[in-house]
């Protein structure tokens, strides 16, 4: 990590400068603080900072004093000079000794902030831009690379990375080897050098990797672990499809065990080494050491039981509500990123949405869309609530239209007793598919649909039996049974007598009467 070292002969303004600016996130491991001129000197000359930002007006030496002796020595170091005096003359010195910026005091603490973090920006696109025209920058760092593969001077070369590149020394690590194939598995070496190039300025200008050539000439990189447990998986898809896009060449990704620290990467590469060598004739373009389940894919593994558990309550709004609140609880549980979380609430709404339309026969509209460009723009916690509000309101819609659905149903169903009518028929009379009506129609009124039509043919053969002289053959007809005896054996489980006895038990009650 970088250094920054703060010039201000008042203890208020350098404690209050780093107190405000958040430097671990910067990427600013140490900041040093000088009262003088000759005390930023000698800091200076000791620890080496990238970023200076000083005061004009200070005893001893002035501001402009110091710039001109550390521009004597250090030509690379950014300065920023915060000044309470609005001089044009002083400005016009600032910038003919390269000072990178001239803020006024009092400074607003974004603004510090931002100008800090540009002048880091610079600093990392000018070193990058130095190692892709294929400088002395980039040949050294892989010297480095080649001696921590080597692991006879992997500790040595490990101190050099830390004192050079400012790299924590717990930084967890994966060796990769990276093999360009094409269809015709050949690929030129100016293609070779535009990849790493291209991987250079994705992984490495982002802080995420190391690029270099391993000693037998392939591409390999060092690839950082993130804080989340899909980001390294995420990485690897970013840059792969970027070659393939930008080189119409596909890379063959094969990565090594997770490591700590820069002494230890040897192990890593040489367990990439040794799975290349193992599946050289395999054809999967991601291959990683077999090792137990990390969060990601235990994460992945419930991720697809929730998923099978929506598709298997489509139409049961609590369930589901109930499933995704488990789902938002699952992926904070296993450390999931943000882009992992957008992708998933996305899917999960989309794949709500998309049974819904299919089975309820209703026409799409722009609703997911909608809901796509509002995840993409909003926060991890704000995903999960408008995904919710998404799945509720499509799912109470869709319950308020099922009650006038199923009263539809049965109105139709009373209306057409004495005809073939099934439970795939009225679906399709309704445009709705079959699994679905009867879902709704179970849900909403707490019996089968084809139970439904049955009590609704008994209940009107019993009114027959008992009020008329009509023949037992005749009524089965009459209540939409073509088979009398198939209509006797429903009648007889239903009211546990058969046609003939139950108009026996009418009648002679009614004598009785």
């Amino acid at each position: 990590m970088m250094k920054a070292l703060i010039v201000d002969d008042e203890k208020i303004i350098r404690v209050g400068i780093h107190a405000v600016v958040p430097w671990d996130e910067l990427g600013i491991g140490e900041v040093f603080m000088a009262a003088s001129g000759i005390e930023a000197l000698e800091i200076l000359e000791r620890e080496k900072p990238e970023i200076m930002i000083t005061d004009i007006q200070m005893a001893e030496m002035n501001g402009l004093t110091l710039i001109e002796k550390i521009r004597e020595i250090r030509k690379d170091i950014r300065i920023i000079v915060l000044t309470g005096y609005d001089d044009f003359d002083y400005a016009r010195q600032c910038l003919r000794m390269q000072v990178q910026e001239f803020l006024l005091k009092p400074v607003d603490e974004d603004v510090l902030i931002q100008t800090i973090q540009d002048q880091i920006s610079a600093m990392n696109e000018r070193q990058y831009m130095r190692r892709i025209a294929g400088t002395k920058d980039q040949v050294d760092l892989e010297n480095k690379m080649h001696r921590l593969i080597s692991k006879a001077d992997a500790k040595e070369a490990a101190k050099e990375m830390y004192q050079e590149y400012h790299f924590a020394s717990n930084l967890k690590m994966r060796g990769v080897i990276l093999i360009p194939t094409t269809y015709a598995n050949r690929v030129e070496a100016l293609s070779v050098l535009s990849i790493k190039n291209i991987l250079i300025g994705f992984l490495d200008a982002n802080q995420q990797g190391i690029t270099f050539e391993d000693p037998k000439g392939r591409i390999a990189a060092v690839l950082f672990e993130g804080e989340k447990s899909d980001e390294l998986e995420n990485t690897v898809h970013s840059f792969t499809k970027l070659i393939q896009e930008e080189c119409q060449v596909r890379l063959r990704v094969v990565m090594g065990e997770t490591v700590e620290g820069f002494e230890h990467f040897y192990l890593s590469y040489n367990d990439a080494m040794y799975l290349l060598e193992k599946e050289q004739d395999n054809y999967k373009m991601f291959i990683k050491h077999p090792e137990g389940k990390g969060q990601l894919d235990m994460f992945r593994e419930v991720y697809r039981e929730l998923i099978n558990g929506i598709n298997e309550n489509i139409g049961n709004t609590d369930t589901i509500l109930r499933i995704y609140d488990a789902f938002c609880k699952a992926t904070n549980s296993y450390n999931i990123s943000d882009q992992y979380v957008r992708k998933c609430c996305f899917e999960i709404a989309s794949m709500v949405y998309f049974n819904y339309i299919v089975e309820s026969g209703d026409n799409g509209d722009s609703k997911l869309n909608s809901l796509l460009v509002t995840l993409l723009n909003a926060g991890r916690e704000e995903n999960y609530e408008i995904t919710k509000a998404f799945l509720e309101n499509l799912l109470r819609v869709e319950g308020d239209e099922a009650g006038e659905l199923i009263t539809k149903v049965k109105r139709y169903i009373n209306e057409h007793l004495t005809e073939d009518i099934s439970v795939a028929g009225i679906a399709a009379e309704f445009f709705v598919s079959p699994s679905y009506f009867s879902r709704l129609f179970k849900r909403i009124t707490n019996e089968g649909c084809n139970e439904y039509i049955v009590r609704k043919r008994i209940e009107s053969a019993r009114y027959l039996i008992a009020t008329t002289n009509m023949k037992i053959g005749k009524i089965a007809q009459e209540v939409g049974y073509r088979d009398t005896n198939y209509f006797s054996l429903a009648f007889k489980k239903h009211m546990g007598q058969t046609p003939g006895q139950y108009r026996e038990s009418i009648r002679t009650k009614g004598d009785k009467a």
